[in-house]
């Protein structure tokens, strides 16, 4: 196969969305596949219109830059693979051609339930969003996952909640392919600690900080959490915001007792998680929930909401504790219950790091490449390729 691989999100082989097209680009080059993958550093956009591309009309700059590559390409392409409907426009213009790529909508986590959590946050008080976010940067991204999944052939999507949505609107081909353990953090769990030689009440959390990863009951959890265990710690990475920038959303007794670091390679990430007890994931709403996952691969004991892959994969008290969205009592009460009995936590951790080993790279790829390859070659039986 002849795939372009078109990433929305800034080129980053250690970030969120970017990731993935890295596993994907270079594990489909292993398997003899040529791969050409643009990102959002790639996407031509004329100068003094960055902010308004970005916010509103960023499919159709995204898609006039597939569009040249494609061109300019001496061989066509045998897959045209885009995230959360960026190459809309030009799947418009190319679904009614009979010799065409396999078109691929690929969506990292609908944005319909990201803006929904966004704004329930905003009217629960946690927080205000711009007019511009509320009218446009919000409902636009909706928008434009519908119209990626209308003119493609198929539509992959990362969690099933995501695969109902589209369901329920008429589109059929749609498949669920869960992500993968990053390589270098399923080897080190193969070693990290065991529950038993770490301090239990040392609690972890990784992600933005942004009302949709739950930040608003993190100090609340903490703070209930500290007056139970009065040594017990929590470190806060990968926000690109500072100590004191995090430590105003916390009482003043608690923050004595918060570290905060702002970013963090995958290396520190490794450290951190093997040095640490509990990871928190009180997210609202996830595509996946790849620091949940490597915290299970890392031997964590994992609280987590049902968001992402957590709905999909994991049962409540056998992989992780699973509690409601939105509240802080159950966020502390889970990870009271967690420090108070190891039996437990090592219960979880042991059977987290189980199911973490299965979701490896190389599984995540073939299935990638059976999926693709399966529409081509419908396709190819329906006389249109």
């Amino acid at each position: 196969m002849r795939l372009l691989l078109v990433s929305h999100s800034a080129n980053d082989p250690n970030g969120g969305a970017s990731r993935v097209y890295h596993f994907l680009a270079d594990g489909f080059r292993k398997r003899g596949h040529e791969v050409q993958c643009l990102h959002l550093d790639d996407v031509e956009i004329p100068r003094g219109m960055e902010k308004l591309a970005t916010r509103c009309l960023l499919p159709s700059f995204v898609s006039r830059t597939a569009a040249r590559v494609i061109r300019q390409s001496s061989i066509p392409f045998d897959v045209l693979f885009s995230s959360n409907g960026m190459l809309a426009p030009l799947y418009k213009r190319l679904k009614a051609e009979p010799k065409r790529p396999l078109l691929v909508n690929h969506i990292h986590g609908l944005n319909y339930f990201d803006h929904q959590a966004t704004m329930s946050e905003v009217e629960r008080g946690h927080g205000r969003v711009s007019a511009i976010y509320r009218y446009c940067t919000g409902p636009l991204p909706v928008h434009w996952d519908v119209e990626g999944a209308r003119h493609s052939d198929l539509s992959i999507v990362q969690n099933q909640r995501d695969k109902d949505f589209l369901l329920e609107r008429g589109f059929r081909s749609v498949e669920r392919i869960p992500l993968a353990v990053h390589p270098a953090i399923l080897e080190a769990g193969a070693s990290a600690p065991k529950q038993s030689d770490r301090n239990p009440a040392s609690l972890l959390w990784f992600g933005s900080w942004t009302a949709r990863k739950g930040m608003h009951y993190l100090p609340q959890a903490f703070e209930r959490v500290s007056e139970r265990f009065p040594g017990a710690w929590l470190t806060i990475g990968g926000t690109a915001m500072t100590q004191q920038e995090i430590a105003a959303y916390f009482k003043e007794s608690p923050r004595a007792r918060i570290r905060v670091l702002p970013r963090i390679s995958v290396e520190q990430q490794i450290a951190e998680m093997e040095g640490n007890a509990i990871f928190l994931f009180p997210s609202l709403s996830e595509g996946f929930g790849f620091a949940a996952l490597e915290a299970l691969a890392m031997g964590m004991a994992l609280v987590t909401t049902p968001a992402g892959f957590g709905g999909d994969l994991l049962v409540d008290r056998q992989h992780a504790r699973i509690v409601s969205t939105a509240s802080a009592s159950h966020l502390a009460d889970a990870a009271i219950e967690l420090i108070e009995r190891p039996e437990l936590r090592e219960h979880l951790a042991e059977h987290g790091r189980r199911l973490a080993g299965t979701l490896t790279l190389e599984r995540m790829v073939d299935t990638y490449e059976r999926t693709l390859e399966e529409g081509l070659h419908q396709r190819t039986r329906a006389g249109v390729c």
